[in-house]
């Protein structure tokens, strides 16, 4: 195999920089797609309203397009666009959590393809980080290491070693960071593997083969009760567990699972959508886990699963459904009236679940136990295709050229 390229700071990046934010802590931290993947946190606005008397803090207009969701590292607001003609210029950009004005911005031409389809962007995965770091991953399969300053540690061109991974309706899956190591999940037509990438150096640690098919979906890790953790890859033929140290397979299921909605985790579950959605109890050991239920009703078509409390959302086109982690039951289901297509994830703040479809029309849902009800709507006037992230009360919203933030 050929050795990828470290792409020297000067050679490709610019930046702006202002003195670093200070290291994340639990209670300000939203650091992946969906938080820590299960789309829920403690606390967020009662009402998102835009009005001079509402609760919009501060709107920033952003560098390009993007359809991935923010991440949140203590007073920093961090998110991935892409602009020109195919969106072949890359851009990180961090925010002050606080005023929403630029702290630092990087910027990096597409080593890879950066071709995707309309709706989508080159700038589709969310990034990550560990508290210290940011990866950033584009449709081009670049894939990009920041310090909190926005200093450049890494830079990876994946296409290089792998001509053939991508596809013309553009890469999406979200990078983890799991055991000091980034993984990404690149599966398509062509070069589909997953890969563990050292986080302070940018070397593969481990490279595995996967299905040769398109799949949108994005890793998920799970941590055992005696603290073993595990990466969870799906796809449409299988669900697959390795061990994030060496790549080794644990376990597998040799069945159909979703390419776009991606497993979610929380409660002692693991919910995997696919044509049912199915509910894997997280026990002692490294075996396969228990199959606890399967729900085709609860089986979602974009948006991946929030779990909060005892309590899985389940948004399927502009129905909302609460169900029972435990049993898979329906508790309420709820129409929302106006809501459109929707690809961005509900996220789930205290009793308040926050949904937005793409042409950027947004619902505070309320649950009330046995039942639900829209408390609030709002239209942001842009498109959003990511998922919200929450984090110290406040609601980020990348649509596809601002950055909104409420509390």
């Amino acid at each position: 195999m050929r050795h990828l390229n470290t792409i020297v700071a000067t050679a490709i990046a610019s930046a702006i920089l202002i003195p670093s934010v200070p290291s994340q802590a639990e209670s300000n931290a939203w650091l992946s797609f969906r938080g820590d993947g299960s789309s829920s946190a403690s606390s967020g606005p009662e009402v998102l309203d835009t009005t001079d008397q509402g609760n919009l803090v501060w709107s920033t207009t952003m560098p390009g397009r993007s359809v991935a969701a923010p991440i949140v590292i203590g007073g920093l607001v961090v998110s991935t666009s892409a602009e020109g003609p195919d969106e072949p210029n890359l851009f990180v950009t961090g925010l002050d959590v606080e005023t929403g004005k630029v702290r630092w911005q990087q910027s990096f031409r597409a080593t890879g393809r950066p071709f995707h389809h309309p709706t989508s962007s080159g700038a589709a995965p969310t990034p990550a980080s560990d508290g210290n770091r940011i990866v950033a991953f584009y449709s081009s399969n670049d894939l990009v290491c920041l310090d909190l300053d926005g200093n450049l540690v890494w830079y990876r061109g994946l296409g290089s070693d792998y001509p053939k991974a991508g596809n013309d309706v553009g890469m999406a899956s979200s990078p983890v960071i799991v055991d000091g190591a980034v993984i990404v999940q690149v599966e398509c037509q062509g070069d589909s593997f997953a890969a563990a990438i050292e986080l302070e150096t940018g070397k593969n640690r481990w490279r595995i083969s996967r299905p040769a098919a398109s799949n949108w979906a994005s890793p998920a890790v799970i941590t055992r009760p005696n603290g073993s953790q595990e990466v969870i890859l799906q796809s449409g033929s299988d669900l697959v567990a390795v061990d994030p140290a060496n790549g080794t397979e644990l376990w597998r299921m040799d069945e159909p699972r979703a390419s776009i909605p991606s497993a979610t985790k929380g409660s002692g579950m693991l919910l995997v959508p696919g044509s049912d959605l199915m509910a894997l109890r997280i026990g002692e050991g490294t075996g396969k886990p228990e199959v606890v239920w399967q729900e085709s009703k609860l089986s979602p078509k974009n948006a991946c699963v929030a779990i909060a409390g005892d309590r899985a959302y389940v948004l399927k086109g502009s129905v909302l459904i609460a169900a029972s982690v435990e049993s898979g039951e329906t508790i309420w289901q709820q129409r929302l009236s106006g809501l459109g297509g929707t690809w961005a994830s509900p996220v789930v703040a205290g009793d308040r679940i926050y949904i937005f479809d793409q042409s950027g029309v947004g619902l505070v849902v309320q649950d009330k136990g046995d039942e639900a009800e829209v408390v609030s709507t709002v239209e942001l006037g842009d498109g959003v295709l990511g998922s919200p992230a929450i984090a110290d009360g406040k609601l980020f919203i990348r649509s596809q050229t601002k950055m909104f933030c409420f509390e």
